[in-house]
């Protein structure tokens, strides 16, 4: 029988002892929007929570309540949208809160892809490391498989489908018109009705799940054994905000044929070596990648 890993449900010495175990705390993020027809407003936290779960299980760790204040949501109808300086107040309390608490790792864990949402995350995060002595990674589930082709999408066939998997009572694709003519409203990506399966599902949920296990174990033995690492971690989390921050800016103020792209050419490299601990390279790379994207958002 797997241990508890619910945070919010384990008693204070059930906390202590866990965090002793394998120092690691999980906080999984999602925004309330729009995934289509078929699927609940809360698809980004439940998809998160689900895999956050299923990476304790593994190495251990625990899973802290999700949270569902987000800066980005798509322009259909039930988005919240919530302002960005209240989004980073709130993961920095969270991340204050359990570095104060014995966390020596955190993974916070967004399923929503909207760049002013992962620059006011990270922004906490980097603010969070600044102060304390814990390492955080802080992102996206997409980030971390950036090495396939088509890594996530908005409500269609690749988020339809994990949620077949891991949280199926959710799901009801008879809520989609089945003529075929008829476009699914709000989606973003292959069509759930032809696309979506719990196969593929399960196929993807592996291997975001090892992902983040594979990277939670990696970041406890840096917090452990590492201060070099650690540092570079750091550095790198502070180019990865410089970016998010260009990006956030253009969209904002630029003509959309001006705008850089929300992961330019080249950033899934560095996504790709941050991932798996080359800080190095990452570093080396989103230098290149961040002096081209000033010298496009400056022209």
């Amino acid at each position: 029988m797997n241990k508890e890993h619910r945070f919010e449900r384990l008693r204070p010495n059930e906390i202590w002892s866990r965090i002793e175990e394998f120092p690691c705390v999980f906080v999984p993020s999602g925004p309330l929007e729009w995934h289509g027809l078929q699927n609940p407003i809360g698809l980004d936290a439940v998809k998160a929570r689900a895999l956050c779960l299923r990476a304790a299980d593994i190495y251990g760790g625990l899973v802290f309540p999700s949270t569902y204040l987000h800066a980005h949501t798509v322009p259909w109808p039930l988005g919240m949208p919530t302002p960005p300086e209240l989004v980073e107040k709130q993961v920095e309390t969270i991340l204050n809160y359990l570095a104060r608490n014995g966390a020596k790792v955190v993974i916070w864990l967004s399923g929503h892809g909207g760049t002013e949402d992962y620059l006011a995350i990270r922004k906490a995060a980097l603010n969070a490391m600044r102060v304390s002595n814990c390492i955080i990674w802080a992102g996206v589930d997409a980030h971390l498989i950036t090495d396939i082709e088509k890594p996530m999408d908005h409500a269609a066939a690749i988020e339809t489908s994990l949620l077949m998997h891991l949280a199926p009572d959710t799901v009801d694709m008879g809520a989609l018109n089945p003529d075929p003519t008829v476009v699914p409203q709000g989606v973003g990506g292959n069509d759930p009705r032809t696309h979506a399966s719990e196969i593929f599902g399960k196929e993807r949920s592996v291997m975001l799940i090892e992902r983040i296990a594979t990277l939670a174990a990696r970041l406890v033995r840096i917090g452990n054994q590492d201060s070099v690492a650690k540092s570079r971690h750091q550095e790198c989390l502070a180019q990865q905000v410089e970016l998010d921050e260009m990006i956030a800016f253009a969209r904002a103020r630029l003509p959309t044929s001006d705008q850089p792209g929300k992961e330019p050419h080249g950033w899934s490299k560095h996504l790709e070596a941050f991932r798996l601990g080359d800080y190095e390279m990452a570093h080396a790379i989103g230098a290149a990648v961040i002096a081209k994207v000033r010298s496009q958002v400056r022209r």
